[in-house]
């Protein structure tokens, strides 16, 4: 018999859930096989530790869930939080710092030419899709 089946059923074997005559050729089959008796005692093994109750291992890690909370409870409400952040004054500048940026992209963009490879691939699209629509037009009327 081909150990594959064997080990397959080993499971059901060793819960007991198996009928005499295939519990007893699995067991002619343990007899002479090494590597299905290795197979086995993994099964065995797992299966008492299926058995036993659910306990949560003990783990060596400190509990910090109500230093954290207190933390968050001392923190000021979001919307102090978020005001002392953004000044008026600091506003003005990141505003200015923004577009300033927005600019040196735009000319950057410009002086490499992108802008008008965009336009030349639209172009060339748009002409496209209008020659397209004229022929369906003109067959359609025919």
């Amino acid at each position: 018999m081909k150990c594959e089946f064997i080990q397959y059923q080993l499971g059901a074997y060793t819960a007991g859930e198996l009928p005499p005559e295939s519990s007893l050729i699995i067991e002619r089959h343990l007899r002479t096989c090494p590597d299905c008796q290795a197979w086995l005692e993994e099964v065995q093994e797992l299966a008492q530790i299926w058995q036993q109750p659910d306990t949560e291992p003990q783990l060596d890690f400190p509990d910090m869930t109500a230093d954290i909370m207190n933390e968050i409870r001392q923190m000021p409400p979001l919307y102090k939080r978020q005001a002392s952040r953004m000044k008026p004054k600091d506003s003005r500048r990141m505003m200015i710092a923004h577009f300033g940026v927005a600019a040196c992209i735009a000319f950057c963009l410009f002086q490499f030419g992108v802008f008008e490879h965009l336009q030349t691939g639209i172009t060339h699209a748009t002409e496209i899709f209008s020659s397209s629509v004229d022929h369906i037009l003109k067959e359609g009327k025919r």
